[in-house]
């Protein structure tokens, strides 16, 4: 259905009109903009409970976003902002018309999948690869058929094939035997879906109808390589000869029948996850954290950064654990704060109004060691700073782990986005960040921690320990009840947080507050 301009009929109506209809099976939506997101986020997840909600998610770039804007009146929603909002309420976001009805002939004709392990046979060897290619790039598993399956595949595929997975049938297998192939590898309790890939040869048979016939338990996808269309549907054909209703996505490349089977099983691992629950903390002290706010923009009344000092204490209200810091303002002060320490390694930064970052102004000096170390770092950002330093910050060194960040980004229809990846001085280059919307769920927490590209270091890597995941939790969720609490944090950075297998280590954090103007979320504006 198009809706134009949505003036009286939005997309969250017809989601609550096609869930309550007992007809349709699969809802599939043009999305360029959100009247009430937060509302479209609870009604998408309960649809998608009971059925595939496919988006086409349009305007995700800068000249993308201006056409939006420019013909719906609407504010066009940053694209990170979106996919936090999909990946949450399990809508299969697309890019395209084209990916949408590709991966809308798998959901439309397919169960969903139970899982990410694909069985993949060929009659072609290199499609097979391909396909292979695709499935792992996509975060699907390969099947390697083993144990009995292994033998009876090699019983009826000659010896110049290949049972490993992907099975290849070559290209002299009959048409009988290539059925009876993607029977046994389609029968294995491990495969949850499966790929069959097919080019017509003169001495095959016909391999289509080998697939038509197939009696196939989980989900499947055919590959055609002589097909023009990039997408048909067969019909599947009982055994007495006669097409039945069921029908099979016909796609004309591995990579687009990967791609569709990708979408689909990730749907169905939402789909089966636990819901989750946004913790109750008891050690939250909100009215002290309110207070702190209200004294700062009541000095500042136009917001700005908090002081390092304040920083440290709205995040002690969280029970936020930031390394704790001594403020010197003499070489002296430095050396008796480093003595007082023990003598362990200590880190010096410059506190500087204003000096956003400080490692790349050369505003931290490492790992001093000495009290010799701790007097000369002291003297060299006295020197670059002159009379701007405010103070020199000391901290305790900490080391090993991995770096990651935690932020806090304010949307202004969303709400706050929490924001977690890779971090350290790198973290905009490498831009390895992925995104929830609050109110964030311990299973939301735990997913976006490894939705980020650098989680195998988080879980061990080439056997260096795994970090404290149920600590980095932790930290994700204070924030996003502090983001919650707090709507005049516009922005929160925790970088780095260093994550180990003893804890989670705040090393630095800033914060930034602005004046609140609660605004109607339900209002719609016209230009």
């Amino acid at each position: 259905m198009s809706v134009g301009d949505k003036l009286d009929v939005s997309g969250n109506d017809l989601l609550m009109w096609w869930q309550a209809d007992g007809i349709t099976r699969l809802a599939v939506l043009y999305i360029e903009s959100f009247g009430n997101p937060r509302k479209f986020a609870r009604t998408a997840r309960h649809v998608g409970a009971r059925m595939p909600v496919l988006a086409v998610a349009a305007g995700r770039s800068v000249a993308g976003q201006r056409a939006a804007a420019s013909h719906t009146a609407a504010v066009a929603t940053p694209w990170v902002t979106r996919e936090a909002l999909f990946a949450q309420a399990g809508v299969i976001a697309v890019p395209g018309f084209g990916e949408a009805i590709e991966t809308a002939a798998v959901l439309a004709t397919q169960p969903v999948p139970t899982g990410g392990t694909v069985a993949i046979v060929s009659n072609v060897g290199g499609a097979g690869v391909l396909a292979a290619d695709a499935c792992t790039g996509l975060g699907l598993t390969v099947h390697q058929p083993h144990g009995l399956t292994r033998r009876r595949l090699r019983a009826l595929i000659p010896p110049s094939g290949a049972v490993g997975g992907p099975v290849d049938t070559t290209a002299a297998i009959s048409a009988g035997q290539f059925r009876q192939v993607l029977e046994l590898a389609a029968a294995d309790e491990q495969v949850a879906a499966m790929i069959a890939l097919v080019l017509p040869t003169a001495a095959t048979g016909d391999l289509v109808a080998a697939i038509q016939h197939a009696d196939i338990r989980v989900p499947l996808a055919a590959v055609l390589l002589d097909q023009a269309e990039s997408v048909r549907l067969l019909p599947a054909v009982k055994d007495d000869g006669q097409a039945g209703t069921h029908r099979i996505p016909a796609f004309g490349y591995p990579e687009t029948a990967a791609a569709a089977l990708a979408r689909a099983a990730r749907y169905g691992a939402w789909r089966t996850a636990p819901r989750g629950v946004v913790p109750e903390f008891g050690d939250i002290g909100a009215d002290d954290a309110h207070a702190r706010i209200r004294s700062f923009l009541g000095k500042a009344p136009g917001g700005g950064w908090l002081p390092p000092g304040q920083v440290a204490g709205l995040l002690r209200c969280y029970g936020i654990p930031l390394t704790p810091l001594t403020g010197v303002r003499s070489e002296d002060e430095a050396a008796a704060a480093f003595a007082a320490g023990g003598g362990v390694p200590v880190v010096a930064k410059a506190d500087v109004p204003g000096l956003v970052h400080k490692t790349n102004a050369g505003g931290v000096e490492l790992d001093l060691r000495t009290e010799a170390d701790v007097r000369a770092a002291y003297r060299r950002l006295a020197e670059r700073f002159g009379a701007k330093l405010d103070q020199v910050l000391m901290q305790a060194m900490i080391s090993g782990g991995t770096e990651v960040i935690v932020g806090v980004a304010d949307d202004h229809v969303f709400g706050p986005l929490v924001i977690f990846g890779l971090g350290g001085v790198a973290t905009e280059v490498l831009a390895d960040h992925q995104a929830r919307l609050t109110p964030l769920t311990d299973t939301d927490a735990d997913a976006l921690i490894r939705s980020a590209k650098s989680a195998p270091l988080l879980l061990g890597h080439r056997g260096s320990p795994a970090a404290d995941l149920g600590a980095l939790r932790d930290v994700l969720l204070r924030v996003a009840r502090l983001a919650d609490d707090l709507p005049q944090v516009t922005q929160l950075d925790l970088n780095p947080v260093i994550a180990r297998a003893d804890g989670a280590f705040v090393v630095d954090a800033r914060v930034k507050v602005a004046p609140y103007q609660p605004q109607d979320p339900f209002l719609r504006k016209l230009r």
